[in-house]
């Protein structure tokens, strides 16, 4: 039986990034250390003979991809799926990432905020945050993102398998919060305490319609 291997790879610093701004579906553009960052992981990811490639509809994923498959010139162009994308922070889009600190902070005090934050349950605990402070109540819930990745990433997994007689291996392109929804769910303990670093890429095989985590959160600079 043929085995996916799923190469998840975490978009390059963006302007909003370098600003400490929440960025889900809000976009920016990839700052010049995010590209030379991508040009790393391009170099690094040069090696595998990529079958298939997914991307997120951003810009910013499209432009780390882009990078990432000039060094691909057998892949065919990059499927677009909108089920890739970010975390949608509602109302918070686009806020100092400090701001956030500070209210929570008011409500939990820093000692319980830090109790919870060092938990094994702190990317649940965050998420919770964005949708406590999101007046607008459109903010995505932990349930329904990772619903929708879960969902994207076995849709695609299924569909490279279909017709696969050999491993196979996938660039997929997307983003932090919402790769790390469904690397929660998959390996809790596994996920790193500040999430997936910008440019890192993590490894995630599927066989017989089960997920395995082989490697997390690496970069150039980590694999160097």
């Amino acid at each position: 039986m043929a085995t996916i291997h799923l190469y998840l790879v975490r978009h390059g610093q963006t302007n909003l990034n370098a600003a400490n701004r929440l960025q889900g579906i809000y976009d920016s553009k990839l700052t010049a250390n995010g590209v030379r960052s991508a040009q790393q992981l391009a170099r690094m990811l040069a090696s595998v003979p990529f079958d298939a490639a997914y991307t997120s509809d951003l810009g910013r994923a499209q432009q780390t991809t882009r990078i990432i498959t000039a060094l691909h010139p057998e892949l065919k162009k990059p499927t677009i799926d909108v089920g890739l994308r970010e975390f949608n922070f509602g109302g918070l889009e686009g806020t100092k990432n400090t701001w956030v600190v500070q209210q929570v902070r008011k409500q939990l005090g820093i000692g319980t905020f830090l109790k919870l934050m060092l938990s094994k349950e702190r990317f649940a605990t965050l998420l919770w945050v964005f949708n406590s402070l999101d007046q607008t109540r459109t903010a995505e819930t932990l349930v329904g993102v990772t619903d929708r990745i879960n969902r994207t990433l076995r849709r695609i997994s299924l569909f490279e398998s279909q017709t696969a007689t050999q491993d196979r291996n996938i660039l997929i392109v997307s983003h932090g919060l919402v790769l790390s929804a469904f690397l929660y769910q998959l390996s809790p303990h596994k996920l790193p305490t500040r999430l997936l670093k910008n440019t890192s890429v993590t490894r995630v095989d599927y066989t017989d319609r089960q997920f395995d985590l082989i490697d997390i959160n690496v970069t150039p600079k980590t694999r160097s």
